[in-house]
Formats: structure tokens, sequence, C-alpha cells
């Protein structure tokens, strides 16, 4: 047992002393309050054109996706292109703003069962995708550019009273 003590007591020293990293937010987050959209897509439709469209339509500057489930039939991915009778949509979710979008999606070969995923540009639905959109009252998202990862990344701002 003196071996394990002592194991223990190595690694409890380490551990002391090595710092903790410091988190650093770029920004404080923001709780909002939301305004949800229920919405059925049906066949042949275009995913995101059609909620950027569907922003315009009612006025909304931002908006994410709680929920997502369906059917698709195109997908176009950062790394793949996704051409086939169906895919099952297991996951969707993602950020718009009025000028752009960052979407990442999981998809299942309706045969196979085998997954492959990513950053969406475009999702074309083969039968119904069942939406939950929901609309931050609060606050407002854009995107960014950042020097650390050298992209544009979200940027989210609290709404002034003025806004409101």
């Amino acid at each position: 047992m003196p071996g394990i003590t002592n194991a223990i007591s190595n690694i409890l020293t380490l551990k002391s002393k090595i710092k903790p990293q410091q988190r650093t937010y770029r920004q404080t987050p923001a709780s909002t309050r939301i305004r949800c959209f229920p919405l059925r897509i049906g066949p042949g439709v275009e995913l995101i054109s059609t909620i950027h469209e569907l922003m315009e339509d009612i006025d909304v500057q931002s908006l994410s996706i709680l929920s997502c489930v369906g059917t698709l039939s195109a997908c176009s991915l950062d790394s793949h292109q996704l051409n086939k009778k169906e895919y099952n949509i297991v996951s969707l979710s993602g950020t718009f703003d009025k000028q752009s979008h960052n979407i990442m999606g999981s998809f299942a070969d309706s045969e196979t069962g085998s997954l492959i995923g990513g950053k969406i540009r475009s999702l074309t639905v083969h039968t119904t995708c069942e939406l939950m959109l929901a609309e931050p009252l609060d606050c407002t998202f854009s995107r960014e550019f950042d020097p650390r990862t050298g992209q544009n990344e979200l940027h989210v701002r609290r709404k002034l009273l003025t806004d409101l």
C-alpha cells in the first residue's frame, strides 16, 4: 500500500503545481428570452435559403435551430457532397444572422446506417423536415473576424432599449 499512497501523493503534488488555464471569454454570455417558430418544410426545398427568406419575411435578425428531424436528398458539406435518394437527419444545429449562417449536421444513410456530418452549405429536403427555430429577443447575432481562428465567428450583441 505504501507504493499506492506515494503515487497518489505525487499526483496530488503535481496537480497543485500545475496552474489552471485561465478562461478568457471574448464576450460575456447573454441570457435571453426566445420566440419559437415551428416549421415544416416539404420535398425538394433547399433548407438554408428558405430559412434566410423566412427571416426576411418575418423581419427577424437572428435565429437558432432548436431541433430538426426529417430526411434529405442532397447536402453540400464543407468536406463532402451527399447525393443519394435519402439520408436521415440525425442532428442539425446552428445559428443564422441576416447575412450568413453556421450550421452543423449529422446524417445517417437510410440503408446502411453509416453516419456522415460536417458544416452545411446547402441541404435539400427529401420528404419532410420538421424544425423548431428560436429567435433571441434580447440580442442579435452577427459574424466578426477572429484573428485567433482566422474565421468569421459568432458575435452576440445585446439589444439596447431603443432596439426593442
